[in-house]
């Protein structure tokens, strides 16, 4: 296996947790807050809108940079 095959599929492995934590979330009863509550929090302050910016452009140089 590559490196970046190896990075691509962690990154795919990271998304997966992801989206089964979000439905784990949205099931009745769960005390979690589904991911969208938790972005929605995280935009509210200045500062978490230039972190999630950060992130957002981080993940598209690594992606879209080839």
């Amino acid at each position: 296996m590559t490196p970046r095959a190896a990075i691509i599929a962690c990154f795919a492995t990271i998304l997966g947790l992801v989206v089964a934590a979000d439905l784990f979330a949205r099931r009745a009863g769960s005390g979690v807050r589904p991911l969208s509550a938790t972005l929605a929090a995280a935009l509210r302050p200045r500062a978490g809108r230039v972190l999630i910016l950060g992130a957002w452009l981080w993940l598209g140089w690594h992606f879209l940079a080839r």
